[in-house]
């Protein structure tokens, strides 16, 4: 279906098949952009952006098997240029830092008392890990991206993608501890596929 609207929007000049992209991600694209970056407005500006140039470059576009990813790697990239054009950030690692899940997690979880002790021990854990580990769970459990998906989004090794999750993983198990790590480990998987 996918690839469809995307041969209308490049061949075409379908209107109605940007306009099926922009309904099928733009609440993803703000969700994935404000994990970057919390300023509203360059976020919006950038989603912004990032729609009106598949519209004005639809006929230079290249193809994809997969437009969510294209989508959301270019909206990554597009939000490094303003910041770092902003003077925000100075460097890619500052940037590759700032990957921020907790409040998906904090909305993911169930409010009941139980869960609030399992909720505070998993918020401190993924406080604990980097921007790119939080990154890497993130893309790989939430978007359900394969490694090879994570990597062209972080621009990173598939062996890094790899590196980064199995030790956000060990972490993870170790800070939980008293049997909870594969629990909560389980309902991680389960809630952000």
């Amino acid at each position: 279906m996918e690839q469809k609207h995307w041969k209308a929007l490049k061949e075409n000049d379908d209107a109605n098949a940007l306009k099926y992209f922009y309904d099928q991600y733009i609440k993803l694209l703000y969700k994935y952009g404000y994990h970057f970056c919390q300023d509203a407005a360059l976020v919006e500006d950038c989603v912004q952006d990032l729609y009106l140039r598949l519209w004005e470059k639809r006929r230079s576009l290249g193809e994809t098997d997969n437009v969510k990813l294209y989508l959301m790697v270019s909206l990554k990239r597009s939000i490094f240029e303003k910041l770092k054009k902003n003077n925000k950030v100075t460097s890619d690692d500052q940037i590759e830092d700032t990957f921020d899940v907790s409040f998906t997690m904090e909305e993911s979880i169930i409010h009941s008392e139980t869960d609030k002790i399992n909720k505070d021990k998993l918020l401190k854990t993924l406080a604990s890990l980097s921007g790119r580990q939080k990154e890497v769970i993130y893309l790989r459990f939430y978007n359900g991206f394969t490694p090879e998906e994570v990597s062209e989004v972080m621009n990173i090794s598939n062996q890094s993608v790899r590196n980064l999750q199995a030790s956000a993983l060990k972490k993870m198990r170790n800070n939980m501890g008293d049997g909870l790590n594969l629990l909560l480990i389980g309902f991680l998987i389960e809630n952000f596929q």
